[in-house]
């Protein structure tokens, strides 16, 4: 029997999952109920599910998309239908809203090139922490999984990357 393998993230979901369903039961409702059996908080609600670093959730009786070849799919499940993202940066805040499933990375990239005009090589140099904390998130991190329904918003800085010389 064929399967799809998904590198599953979500709300109350802190690490990236590997799920395996069969192939003829890869609706995004299935991807629910396989992302309930892991997740660690709330499950009141209507959850959706969301291809990496898309803006809009599957519908849930779709089929999911083929994963590339030789590479997993990567989904996101989670309450929210939009993070506020808010981005400061030398004294300039940049607002977007993402959808859960998009990566830190994606996230940098918009607020370092598209908003604060960084070249990529500048941009390579900072990352995002969340504001007011010490937390860097890794750039393959869901923003969807650093917040919960009734709070879809999330505010980082873009710091510095800072070296260790020796």
């Amino acid at each position: 029997m064929k399967t799809i393998e998904i590198l599953l993230q979500g709300e109350a979901i802190p690490d990236i999952q590997v799920v395996v369903i069969e192939a003829e039961q890869a609706k995004a409702h299935h991807v629910i109920a396989k992302a309930a059996e892991h997740r660690k908080g709330p499950s009141e609600g209507e959850f959706l599910v969301f291809i990496e670093d898309e803006e809009s959730p599957l519908d849930p009786d779709c089929a999911l998309p083929e994963p590339g070849h030789g590479h997993p799919l990567r989904l996101h499940v989670h309450r929210c239908r939009a993070v506020a993202v808010t981005v400061t940066f030398n004294g300039e805040t940049v607002d977007h809203r993402f959808g859960p499933g998009t990566t830190i990375e994606t996230v940098k990239k918009w607020a370092a090139i598209k908003r604060f005009h960084m070249t990529p090589q500048d941009a390579a140099e900072h990352v995002l922490q969340i504001s007011g904390t010490t937390i860097r998130p890794e750039p393959d991190t869901h923003i969807g999984s650093l917040v919960t329904a009734g709070n879809c918003a999330l505010r980082f800085d873009l710091v510095p990357l800072k070296r260790v010389e020796g």
